[in-house]
């Protein structure tokens, strides 16, 4: 069992540094701490099982003394296993201390025993060493002598209280007897009780199998390399409690005498020095349970031969120990800290309540000297402006002042405060605050009223000089009541009244000034009045008479006059109809203005708190794993609508929202690049749906993002936003035109209706075709979308006349050069339709019966030579009407892109004529009506080069039953 000392060389010299450092430090003073005994005391009273019991301070000694002195160090003598602490138990749960039976105990000098003994003693908890020890000394291929020398030995020293030694004596036969004789005459001489065992098995009496060793025949499979390198690492955690404890100590004591402080500088930097320090230790302390939860797990490790229980118990202890320290380092800190940060606020708000005393009593010393008013108006708005700029000056550091009062007021609800002393200061602050304000307010209302007065000066002045002009002039009644009239405007009614008010308003710099204008304004009304009254007595002499003729009708008829009322009532009526209009028109617009600006906002937000979130390098690790790398998945093209609207059409929207002809205009230029954004986001809605199943919006990362935001809805309902707000706009668009006025007004808002709903059928068109799926055609070769919608469709096949397949419900796709049929399925968990591939046809090779017997409803399309027909049942009349002028659109179109010189030729030298198909119904002369076209496009190649079919099939839908007419189209 004994290991090999080279094999653990290195661990044995480290373990002798940490020993030795450990008991040097065993007998330390506690440092009294203010509520009680320090964390660093409390760790180095309870860490005594790892180092020597201060008790036995001289055999302390002896234990650590230089090595050259006393012989071996402890290190040294574990090593060839003199005694052993196995950690077993015997059945009274005493521990126990065994002397193995390796014939070597007489190398083991006195000094040497005591250190061992003293080590090995306190490797057991202080509970179990203060029950007592159970010895067992096994000396079965020994000599008896050497039995004496060990009880002796033990007798002489040993640093616990011994409850029993039980000895094996030796199994020879002559030690045997002599054993027997020999234990009866000294084993009384002991102070313990020594039991001499003949064999292993009266162990059991007092001892399970469990805790022996096999060589003593028990289970306990005890490993002493192990059991070495194991108190090599408890020393070394008990010597990092303990310089953790020395730290601790020395941190406290300096935060005990520390001075806060009186600049507030000098306590913030206090505060931040200690509170790094304190993270430091903080750090320092969660590092050593680190350690010690790691040491912990590798005394417990099923792979080592057994696991010692004293260590695990001695681990378990020094973490709880490190528990409550770190407990009561916190508390502690928690309290400092608030004191600190207390007196912080407190000197802080000393230093800003002497700054803004100091600030306001300047501007109370300024308002106090401001005391002109001036002599004339300019000098008077010059002071004006200087008084603003006082009092712009004044509210800021008011605003500060107020700051500081709250600051102030909040403080003295701490428990710490002195409410006193801080609530003079804020009354201070306030008393001049209000003193400040209350002469801020007379100075303003001093200058409006001198503004007023100089407003009042000027404009009799002015009056004066134009009364001059008028009484130098020939200026008649008209003139001069227009004068009286005038004087109204600046309070001139009669010169006493005016001399009062004004001197009510005059200041000491401004009496001269205005009893001078008074004195003129009463002259010139003196002498306006005189001459007013000399007109009135000129117009009152008779005048020569003159003849009077008659005119011819002076009067209208009584029925003109009504109408002109009526007329006049109608404008009238007319006139607020308009209003009315108008006004609604302004809510609309502001409406369409407003919410673009709240659309803006909200793809902003989107983008801002989801998207840029996403995209960060140092949030990859906290995304779900199916996000990573599909943020343009998930928003599409998010951004370039954003940067539209917010760059290019919100500012289009506000340079024109005053003329309704520029809104709608804003909408006809955009009309392509809504197309190109709204189809891309649109048709990217799937993918981004199926991403987002995976995730749900219920995770933590995108809850956090929406917390953030404020937001009260998951993300999905804000990417709905963009299709909401598409189909608002043809709204908007409906109720401006509802309530415009003919003109180019109303064509405008129409146009950009058209556009927005062109638009608007596009994206959706879109959105049907991307959800086709097995087309065996490249669908971006077939040209534009022009229609698509639900049918029922009757197929008949040339190649089989018996073959008439029953009606199916297709859904159709009409392109520019194809027709595809596609079977609806079933919606999908988005709810999305899904179109699969049936057949198709192309444009070019098709003709086309617009009615068919029995079904107003009904139409044709069918092969050339009708070798396959399709009867196509539409849901409306009108939808039927649609299809069938949209098909013919495309075949009269593709026609024309055949004919070219070459079809004129041919025009010219045949005279060909074009054949429309014949109704079903005769018209009212008893002949058809040309309701039903047919056209076989794909004849029209041929007829350009072959000449040997017209370009209109006369193919009719039942050769039975249809008359044709030869009529040109």
């Amino acid at each position: 069992m004994a290991s090999s000392p080279t094999s653990i060389e290195t661990q044995i010299d480290s373990f002798l540094e940490q020993f030795k450092r450990s008991a040097s430090k065993a007998m330390e003073e506690r440092m009294e701490w203010p509520d009680g005994p320090s964390p660093g005391s409390m760790v180095k009273s309870r860490s005594s099982c790892f180092t020597l019991d201060s008790s036995s301070g001289e055999a302390e000694c002896d234990g650590c003394g230089s090595d050259s002195e006393d012989g071996r160090s402890v290190g040294e003598l574990l090593l060839p296993q003199y005694v052993l602490a196995t950690g077993g138990l015997a059945r009274d749960h005493r521990p126990l201390v065994t002397f193995p039976d390796h014939n070597n105990f007489h190398m083991l000098s006195a000094a040497e025993y005591r250190r061992l003994l003293l080590y090995l003693t306190s490797v057991p908890s202080l509970l179990e060493a203060e029950m007592g020890f159970h010895i067992i000394i096994d000396r079965r291929k020994d000599r008896w002598n050497s039995v004496k020398t060990v009880l002796l030995r033990i007798s002489e020293f040993f640093p616990g209280m011994i409850h029993a030694v039980y000895v094996l004596r030796p199994a020879s036969f002559l030690q045997k007897a002599l054993s027997e004789v020999s234990s009866k005459l000294f084993k009384e001489e002991f102070r313990f009780r020594v039991l001499v065992c003949s064999s292993v098995e009266e162990l059991y009496e007092h001892f399970d199998r469990s805790q022996l060793t096999p060589d003593l025949g028990g289970e306990l499979q005890y490993s002493h390399s192990e059991w070495i390198q194991q108190r090599i690492a408890l020393e070394k955690f008990s010597t990092l409690m303990k310089e953790i404890s020395s730290k601790l100590d020395d941190f406290m004591r300096e935060i005990v005498d520390c001075d806060m402080g009186n600049d507030p500088t000098q306590t913030k930097e206090l505060l931040e020095s200690q509170e790094s320090r304190y993270k430091a230790l903080k750090s320092e302390l969660s590092s050593a349970t680190s350690q010690g939860e790691e040491l912990l797990s590798q005394v417990r490790k099923p792979n080592l031969t057994y696991n010692i229980i004293s260590h695990v118990a001695a681990v378990e202890r020094l973490l709880v120990q490190l528990d409550e320290t770190e407990k009561q380092f916190d508390n502690f800190w928690q309290k400092h800290s608030m004191k600190l940060n207390h007196w912080l606020k407190f000197r802080t708000f000393l230093l800003n309540f002497k700054q803004m005393q100091a600030t306001l009593d300047g501007h109370l010393k300024t308002a106090c000297d401001m005391t002109e008013v001036g002599e004339t108006a300019n000098r008077v708005e010059s002071l004006i402006e200087e008084a603003n700029d006082f009092e712009k000056l004044c509210n800021c550091d008011l605003n500060l002042a107020s700051t500081v009062i709250d600051e102030g007021e909040v403080l003295m609800k701490d428990p710490l405060s002195s409410v006193d002393h801080i609530e003079s200061k804020c009354e201070e602050l306030r008393r001049t605050s209000s003193l400040l304000i209350d002469k801020i307010q007379k100075r303003n209302m001093l200058l409006t009223k001198a503004r007023e007065l100089m407003d009042r000066i000027d404009k009799a002045n002015e009056w004066c000089a134009t009364g001059v002009e008028i009484l130098a002039g020939e200026g008649g009644l008209i003139a001069v009541d227009k004068l009286l009239e005038d004087a109204k405007s600046f309070g001139l009614t009669a010169p006493e009244q005016f001399r009062d008010m004004l001197m009510q308003s005059a200041t000491q710099e401004t009496r001269a000034l205005v009893t001078q204008v008074c004195q003129r304004v009463e002259d010139v009304w003196l002498m306006v009045s005189v001459k007013r009254a000399s007109l009135v007595r000129a117009a009152a002499k008779p005048a020569r008479p003159v003849q009077s003729v008659p005119p011819h009708s002076a009067a209208l008829p009584v029925t003109n006059n009504n109408q002109m009322e009526t007329s006049g009532g109608s404008e009238s009526s007319g006139g607020e109809d308009a209003e009315a209009r108008r006004s609604r028109r302004g809510h609309v617009l502001a409406e369409l203005l407003q919410t673009e600006r709240v659309y803006v906002q909200e793809l902003g937000s989107i983008l801002t708190g989801y998207k840029e979130e996403i995209e960060k390098p140092e949030n990859q690790h906290i995304l779900p794993a199916a996000l990573v790398g599909q943020a343009d998945v998930l928003f599409g093209n998010l951004h370039e609508l954003f940067t539209f609207h917010q760059d290019v059409f919100l500012k289009d929207l506000e340079r024109s929202i005053s003329a309704t002809e520029l809104v709608a205009l804003c909408f006809v230029e955009k009309r392509e690049t809504f197309f190109r954004l709204y189809s891309y986001y649109c048709q990217n809605i799937p993918r981004s749906e199926r991403l987002r199943e995976t995730l749900v919006d219920t995770h933590l990362f995108l809850q956090a993002c929406q917390q953030r935001l404020g937001h009260k809805l998951p993300l999905a309902a804000y990417l709905l936003k963009p299709v909401q707000r598409i189909t608002k706009y043809q709204l908007l668009l409906k109720d401006l035109l509802r309530y415009s006025e003919c003109g180019s007004m109303s064509s405008g808002l129409q146009q950009a209706l058209d556009c927005m709903l062109v638009v608007l059928k596009c994206v959706n068109d879109s959105m049907h075709q991307i959800a086709i799926t097995g087309v065996p055609v490249d669908l971006n070769q077939q040209g534009e979308l022009l229609l698509q919608s639900s049918f029922m469709v009757v197929s008949e096949n040339k190649r089989d006349l018996r073959l008439r397949i029953r009606p199916r419900r297709r859904h159709i796709f009409l392109y520019e050069k194809a027709m595809l049929f596609c079977k609806s399925a079933t919606k999908n968990s988005h709810n999305k339709a899904t179109y699969h591939f049936k057949h198709d046809l192309q444009m070019s090779q098709i003709g086309l019966t617009e009615s068919v017997k029995g079904d107003p409803r009904k139409f044709e399309v069918w092969r050339q030579g009708r070798s396959e027909v399709h009867t196509i049942t539409a849901p409306t009349v009108e939808v039927k009407r649609a299809w069938v002028e949209r098909i013919k659109r495309v075949l009269l179109d593709q026609l024309n892109e055949l004919k070219g010189e070459r079809v004129r030729q041919y025009g010219a030298q045949h005279h060909r004529t074009l054949i429309q198909a014949s109704s079903w119904d005769l018209g009212p002369g008893g002949g058809p009506t040309a309701r039903g076209v047919t056209a076989a496009a794909g004849a029209r190649a041929a007829s350009v080069d072959a000449h040997d079919e017209p370009c209109w099939s006369t193919d009719p839908s039942d050769d039975d039953d249809d008359d044709t007419e030869h009529a040109p189209l």
